[in-house]
């Protein structure tokens, strides 16, 4: 072989070597807002799957029970797209909820019947309101295209989330 040839084999092996390895993978750039974007986005979302978890155990309304179990599907699918954006920018998320929404946990297990149904859903329906408020302020300051454009596609679900839980305690107070 010849001397080129050699060396670029050589070459292409250590390429393999360290893109199998992963010790050289190069992290994103990641800018502040960006950062502070997918931490609040990952928060949000332990703490919506820890509370709906919750009520598709103790909600006594079969539509509560519903929702809450669809919550945590929509919720876990969003917080597995955080962790895929969050990973290569190096930013080192949440995994579990933050203290209030802890708070909030230990009150809702104490409670059962419609008292839960009622409180688990007035949680709910307040913090997704005030996230999606929160998420559109944000999505201004994000510099990132790739997290930007994932936080596109994910507000209309939020947004509705914040319909179906309306919807959800209409039913429940008409059956009330």
């Amino acid at each position: 072989m010849n001397r080129t040839m050699m060396i670029g084999l050589a070459i292409a092996a250590a390429v393999a070597i360290i893109s199998t390895t992963g010790t050289h993978a190069a992290k994103l750039d990641v800018k502040p807002n960006t950062q502070a974007f997918l931490l609040k986005a990952a928060g949000e979302q332990e703490a919506q799957i820890a509370l709906s978890q919750l009520a598709a155990q103790q909600a006594k309304n079969a539509r509560v029970k519903q929702f809450a179990e669809e919550m945590v599907v929509a919720h876990r699918r969003v917080n597995f797209e955080v962790r895929e954006l969050a990973t290569p920018r190096g930013v080192q998320l949440p995994a579990e909820p933050d203290d209030e929404h802890k708070r909030i946990l230990k009150e809702l297990s104490q409670l059962s019947g419609h008292a839960f149904d009622r409180t688990y859903l007035n949680y709910i329906l307040r913090d997704h309101q005030n996230y999606v408020n929160e998420f559109e302020e944000s999505m201004q300051t994000v510099e990132d295209a790739d997290v930007l454009r994932w936080a596109h596609k994910t507000l209309p679900m939020l947004r509705a989330h914040v319909e179906e839980a309306r919807w959800t305690k209409m039913v429940l107070h008409a059956m009330d």
